[in-house]
């Protein structure tokens, strides 16, 4: 069988998504052409994904491509796409905060890197974002390890925990922190109904509205949200504004968009019980207008710069007695994810120095995929 035919290919878990991990010097440089192989190794678009290696969610519909950085001061980097399954496209346009944290054990198991026990840090330039993001990845006997006492919601058991630095992630996509320069705006949809939203572009841009304005708890749960088509369009129409406002083409995939609100307990997947008291903000995320079932890496970053910022809808929503800490727990679906940003006020503007948080990894199988 020709090389034209096959391609090599890893299957990793980043968090709590699930992608196809390929080396850049595999595949060509045309970006039309690396879209046509994408879609036939994940077979899109299908909604069952059936004659290929997508999961038929977003979550699991994800690639990562790894190679030598072109950027200075970076050991590798890394080229995100998410793979439509409803039509024949990929956005290469966003980033993936938990696909990242499968990226350097990726990066080390592939002998990319040099991997040193018991801890190897791996600086990565993210294409994507034209930004910088360090992974603290645990190594034993040279490869990525995998087992650990960690925990994050969404995926069951533990893994080793793998830490992502975010430098500097403001601006991602459209350059400003604020893109409209404004920490909140009001807007008015076609019917006439009025909403304040923060757009705010911090690892991923995301447009931010209260869930009360929605009429809604916060405490929704993915089943409920998705088979509400009316709540789907709004949430639609709002987030089209949110890419109007920040200057970007229509595009399906940017911005993302979430509704908060101030924490309450509730129970989420699985049956998880999460105690008010556990979290700094309530939050859901969309994307293709299904709620994640958990929560976004790089969404978190956006959520926990928003917290920081004051005037905007989550900064006005977190719970007030810890408004001063540079952790955020974001209570998501799935249960609890912890969040921090390094946050400084200069010449009157708040600058995000940092974003961060942990998640685990785990190579589940690594061989070729046939085209």
């Amino acid at each position: 069988m020709s090389e034209t035919e096959m391609l090599r290919c890893a299957i990793y878990r980043g968090g709590t998504s699930k992608g196809v991990m390929l080396r850049e010097n595999d595949l060509p440089k045309d970006e039309e052409a690396r879209t046509k192989i994408l879609l036939r190794i994940f077979g899109s678009p299908d909604l069952k994904q059936i004659d290929g290696l997508g999961g038929a969610t977003m979550q699991t519909s994800k690639a990562m491509v790894v190679g030598p950085s072109a950027a200075p001061n970076a050991d590798i980097q890394m080229t995100f796409a998410q793979i439509s399954l409803k039509d024949a496209s990929v956005d290469w346009s966003s980033v993936c905060g938990n696909m990242t944290s499968a990226v350097a054990p990726f990066a080390i198991n592939e002998g990319m890197v040099r991997a040193t026990e018991p801890l190897t840090s791996v600086r990565i330039y993210s294409v994507n974002a034209d930004k910088y993001v360090t992974a603290h990845v645990p190594v034993k006997h040279g490869k990525a390890a995998s087992e650990g006492d960690f925990e994050i919601p969404g995926v069951p058991g533990t893994g080793a925990r793998i830490d992502l630095d975010w430098m500097d992630p403001a601006g991602s996509i459209t350059g400003k922190l604020l893109p409209t320069g404004h920490p909140r705006d009001e807007v008015t949809l076609k019917d006439g109904r009025r909403f304040a939203i923060s757009i705010v572009d911090a690892g991923n841009l995301t447009v931010f509205c209260s869930a009360a304005e929605l009429g809604l708890c916060g405490t929704e749960l993915p089943a409920e949200f998705d088979a509400n088509k009316q709540l789907q369009t709004t949430i639609e129409e709002l987030r089209s504004i949110g890419g109007e406002l920040s200057g970007l083409a229509a595009n399906p995939g940017m911005p993302k968009i979430g509704y908060v609100a101030t924490p309450v307990g509730y129970t989420g997947l699985g049956g998880r019980k999460v105690a008010a008291e556990d979290m700094d903000i309530l939050a859901r995320l969309m994307s293709a207008q299904l709620m994640h079932k958990s929560y976004m890496g790089a969404g978190a970053v956006c959520t926990s710069a928003a917290a920081a910022i004051e005037g905007t809808v989550v900064n006005a929503l977190r719970a007030r007695a810890t408004c001063d800490s540079e952790m955020v727990r974001i209570g998501h679906p799935a249960g609890v994810m912890d969040s921090k940003v390094i946050a400084r006020r200069e010449n009157g503007e708040t600058v995000i120095e940092s974003g961060s948080f942990a998640r685990t990894a785990r190579r589940i199988m690594e061989g070729f995929a046939f085209l």
